[in-house]
């Protein structure tokens, strides 16, 4: 469910958008958070909606799906959705780990 500080639209594609991830990627999806100007509560109005999708097995194949059913929410809602996909390992990763954008998604991300 979409945090309650986001305007309507926004959390009905968001809603959308981890519905059709869920049922798309079953077993393989990890996690989704929600982070940037959007988790933190501070976005404007050309914010996108950043959505990490952590997901088993994680490829380019499987990052072209979820490309996919963002870019439907995004017609179907008129946001941007703006996923990142990543294996687990990635995060796991200690180089990665000390990365700004690894250290933001611990501060601020927002599981889904």
């Amino acid at each position: 469910m979409a945090p309650a500080w986001l305007a309507r639209n926004d959390a009905a594609a968001l809603d959308a958008f981890v519905r059709n991830v869920r049922e798309a990627l079953g077993p393989r999806l990890l996690a989704i958070k929600l982070f940037g100007s959007k988790a933190r509560g501070v976005s404007g109005p050309e914010s996108d909606i950043d959505v990490l999708v952590v997901a088993a097995g994680a490829d380019f194949a499987l990052e072209q799906q979820v490309i996919d059913l963002a870019f439907d929410v995004n017609l179907a809602h008129d946001v941007y959705i703006s996923p990142r996909v990543l294996p687990p390992e990635v995060l796991a990763n200690p180089v990665w780990r000390e990365t700004a954008f690894v250290r933001a998604l611990q501060a601020e991300g927002v599981s889904l």
